[in-house]
Order: structure tokens, then sequence, then C-alpha cells
């Protein structure tokens, strides 16, 4: 601590003269003191205390009412926050749900995919469909009797067969 002079408060900054320690540091101090100084005014000394006191009291409800002003923000900051708060809340849940809806989606596609794969695996390949096409070729299949053909062909031709039958027996 630097050497003060005796007597000077110590908040002072260095190097003020000790007359300016006395001086007021608020307006308050500042009607004190300028009262003081003027102990030749006509105002007595309890109109001056009055005064100071009601200046007191204006400055108090002045501060009062800015602090139930800040009191009042402050809730309805606070409101809307723990609002906010719910509101950001519902939204987490919707998009989780859908989140969840969405990885359930895929997965069921995923399983369809895989089973059309599967389904894919199972089928003719191409060599397979040649193979079968070449022998369709060769064997002819359109020129096959059908059953109605066949009937047909068997009852016009009935006589023929069993004239045959009894000669061969």
């Amino acid at each position: 601590m630097v050497n003060e002079p005796m007597g000077m408060p110590s908040n002072m900054p260095p190097g003020m003269p000790p007359e300016m320690s006395s001086m007021p540091q608020n307006s308050v101090e500042q009607q004190v003191y300028s009262q003081e100084s003027n102990d030749s005014r006509e105002q007595p000394e309890m109109t001056q205390m009055a005064s100071i006191i009601a200046d007191l009291d204006r400055r108090l409800r002045t501060l009062e009412e800015r602090y139930a002003n800040l009191r009042k923000k402050l809730q309805l900051t606070d409101q809307n926050l723990i609002e906010s708060e719910r509101a950001f809340g519902k939204d987490l849940k919707i998009l989780n749900d859908d989140s969840m809806q969405i990885k359930k989606q895929v997965n069921d596609f995923s399983d369809k995919v895989l089973m059309f794969g599967e389904e894919l695996g199972n089928t003719a390949k191409k060599n397979d469909v040649k193979v079968i096409e070449k022998y369709l070729t060769m064997w002819n299949p359109q020129q096959f009797i059908t059953r109605k053909e066949l009937k047909q062909y068997l009852e016009y031709n009935k006589p023929n067969f069993q004239q045959k039958e009894s000669e061969e027996n």
C-alpha cells in the first residue's frame, strides 16, 4: 500500500489534496454538503432534512418501480422460456416418432429387397431359357395332338382298329 497522509481515506486517488476528500460522492451527499456549507441560508435545518428525505423517498420509489418492472419482465421471460421448452419438447417427440417410423419403413423396404433378391435367385438364368427354347424348337410341340383331336380321330377310326384286332387274333 502507498504511504497515505494521515486522515486521507483509502478510496481517494493518490495525489488528491486532503481538502477534496470531504467532497460529496453522489447527488444526495452533494445536497447535504451544499446545505451544510450554506448554513447562512434562511431555511431551517429541519426543512433541509425534509427535502433530502423527500428526494430519497422519490428515488427509492423510482427504484422500487424499476425493480417491479424488471421482476415482471423476468417472470414473463421465464414463462415464455417454459412455453418454448414445452413446444421444443413436443417437436422433439414428434421428430423422434417420425424417425422411428422412417427406420421401420427402411427396415421393411430392406427386407422386401432381400426377398426380391432371393426370388430373383430362384428364377431361370438366361442360359437355362436358351436350352429350353432349343428343346421346344426341336420337339415342335405345335404339331402335337390335343385330346379333342385324339378323341375325334379314335371315333372316326374305331372300326378300323377293331377290324385289325380281329385279324391279328
